[in-house]
């Protein structure tokens, strides 16, 4: 991501950021751009987005070009909420470490408007379930804080067939927990933000990347996660 430019509406950046990709695999690939309102106290808010087929580009040419921003899409029909994950990996302990910090206006599943919201995390490594850890319950908010940090062993030569599977619950003492909404991060990244994070992390040696998340549904995440569980 960009710098901040503050209080303007006509900011200028002059940054430029490369990316690790055979030519073959560029033909395949989407670039996303989002602008965004920085608040540094909470999720950013999207002005307007893009997303530009590299199929479409000259590539080796390359060049400048002006492009309308879009509005947000909004293919959810409903609004399951935000959560703020820190992703870590140190190689020379081959360690994975995922920080579960907070979520932001989790969908209500009761009636009585509250929620008691727990976080699943699950390893999956070349499409085969590895480790799957809990957080603790937060009850009567859907804005829980959790700050929880769970640490995976994954050696260096596995971390281009990692999926980390990143699920949102109701805590039910009766039955089932309910889903709320699902991200995955990794090799079969559930979105462009999704991906992003992931090769933020695998970029930047041995420091914490955060990054907000809007949760999916269920439908959503069913196709590609048959694919990664």
């Amino acid at each position: 991501q960009t710098s901040v430019k503050r209080k303007t509406q006509a900011p200028e950046f002059e940054e430029l950021f490369s990316f690790d990709i055979s030519i073959k695999e560029v033909q395949r690939r989407c670039l996303f751009l989002s602008v965004r309102d920085f608040d540094k106290y909470s999720r950013h808010c999207v002005i307007g987005e893009i997303h530009l087929p590299l199929e479409d580009l000259n590539i080796i040419k390359g060049g400048h070009m002006w492009k309308a921003l879009l509005p947000p899409a909004h293919g959810r029909k409903t609004d399951l909420g935000d959560i703020l994950v820190s992703l870590l990996y140190l190689p020379s302990a081959g360690r994975l470490n995922v920080d579960v910090i907070k979520a932001k206006q989790l969908q209500q599943t009761t009636i009585a408007g509250g929620s008691d919201p727990v976080v699943k995390v699950q390893l999956v490594i070349e499409n085969r379930l590895v480790k799957m850890k809990k957080t603790s319950i937060k009850r009567g908010t859907i804005d829980p804080v959790f700050n929880e940090s769970f640490s995976f062993n994954v050696a260096a030569e596995y971390l281009n067939d990692i999926n980390i599977v990143i699920t949102v619950l109701n805590y039910n003492a009766k039955g089932r927990d309910e889903f709320i909404g699902q991200v995955i991060i990794g090799e079969s990244s559930s979105g462009p933000h999704e991906e992003t994070h992931w090769s933020r992390m695998l970029g930047t040696n041995r420091s914490p990347v955060a990054q907000w998340h809007t949760l999916r549904s269920r439908a959503e995440c069913n196709e590609l996660a048959s694919k990664v569980i």
